[in-house]
């Protein structure tokens, strides 16, 4: 169904109004865009006031982000074209456009230690507006409106260092709240595959921005479910890849396509935009330990309302350190693991993490050094509680 039909006559007199009230103050490329105005309406239940206000801002963050020339004037930076898993695989079977991102195969911290989260931000803006190209590409020839999207996640081997990394956390969250502000009825379906636990991890804190909406066209499939079916059902086998069900090859047979979609690679530490400066133990207001061979330091926090942030930054000054979350409810109940241990080197910057904190009680963050029979290791972190964020608004900069 495109946006055109049934339309009532209340909600083509709210569009009316709505382009009435803006006109003088939309650029060409915004009156290029033949749904804005049915867009904008829908997406405030065709509340005039509501959908004008929505238009405004969004006026205003096209001129900011300079998005009408974004495709020309801002091209993308060899990290960006060559890290950042984004990939267009084709069409769905209605014309739509299918971008694939590999997100669990992704250097995560390699990309944020050589762009800066704003230059992340611009990407994706910069990868929609190619999108909404393509869909007017097709609009073109297939004769037909062709206005939605369909995005394909695979978190397949996505570790618990990606998933809680405090950068891309921000950015997702950012991208989030943009898509829904900016890009309205844009989105067609949303798959995520191969959810694991450590996708739980970074899914539970970006759902909390996402309107019902939204969350209506996400579909979630663990390892073990039939999501190559489910694709097919969307999408021709003849334009899937094989290694997502269809029958697309490269012309060596080769089923990952990786003249398509390239397999995705570590960021060479010659990007980094920071050399090796240990800079977290200059700070004033970090603890310093030292966390001896043979054993574990722990430090406690309690939260107290339901939604708040456990938010950690660590780096020791050589070597590798083992990293976990405990719970406990009470402060005598048994604690349980959160997060399992995981070995964190921080040779060219702090780790750093985010964790929503669903319940109340007792979050204990362990550094374990029991793995270690030689060296002891100084270790520098600053970890907080802060409460929930109103509307889970996050600056990028």
């Amino acid at each position: 169904m495109s946006w055109m039909d049934n339309i009532s006559v209340e909600e083509r007199r709210c569009m009316e109004e709505l382009k009435r009230r803006t006109l003088q103050d939309l650029t060409p490329a915004l009156l290029a865009d033949e749904t804005l105005f049915y867009r904008f309406s829908k997406a405030r239940d065709f509340v005039i006031a509501d959908a004008e206000a929505m238009l405004r801002k969004h006026i205003i963050w096209r001129e900011e982000y300079n998005v009408d020339s974004i495709l020309i004037d801002q091209p993308p930076s060899e990290v960006m074209l060559k890290y950042v898993p984004f990939h267009l695989i084709g069409y769905d079977k209605d014309g739509n456009p299918v971008l694939y991102i590999d997100f669990g195969n992704a250097d995560i911290k390699g990309i944020f230690n050589s762009v800066k989260s704003s230059e992340m931000c611009s990407y994706c803006i910069y990868t929609l507006q190619y999108l909404l190209e393509k869909c007017r590409e097709q609009t073109q020839k297939l004769g037909k409106p062709v206005t939605l999207m369909n995005f394909i996640f695979n978190f397949e081997n996505l570790t618990f260092a990606s998933a809680t990394n405090k950068k891309m956390l921000e950015t997702l969250l950012f991208f989030a709240k943009m898509m829904q502000d900016n890009y309205p009825e844009r989105i067609k379906a949303i798959y995520f595959l191969n959810a694991s636990f450590y996708f739980s991890l970074a899914f539970n804190v970006v759902k909390h921005v996402l309107a019902s909406v939204v969350l209506s066209k996400i579909r979630c499939y663990s390892p073990d479910d039939d999501w190559k079916g489910a694709l097919l059902e969307k999408i021709d086998n003849e334009v899937l890849p094989a290694f997502l069900g269809g029958t697309q090859t490269d012309p060596d047979g080769n089923p990952f396509c990786k003249s398509l979609i390239p397999p995705a690679r570590k960021v060479p530490e010659s990007l980094y935009l920071t050399n090796f400066a240990k800079k977290l133990s200059r700070s004033k207001d970090v603890r310093k330990v030292t966390v001896t061979r043979l054993s574990k330091e722990a430090c406690t926090y309690e939260v107290t309302e339901p939604g708040s942030y456990l938010e950690w930054e660590f780096e020791t000054k050589n070597k590798d350190i083992g990293f976990a979350v405990l719970f406990k409810p009470a402060k005598d109940s048994k604690s349980s693991e959160l997060l399992p241990k995981q070995r964190i080197h921080t040779c060219y910057e702090p780790e750093k993490g985010l964790l929503r904190c669903d319940k109340s009680g007792i979050y204990i963050c362990v550094f374990d050094n029991s793995y270690s029979w030689l060296y002891s290791k100084e270790l520098y972190f600053r970890i907080q509680v802060t409460p929930p964020r109103e509307s889970e608004d996050v600056n990028i900069s």
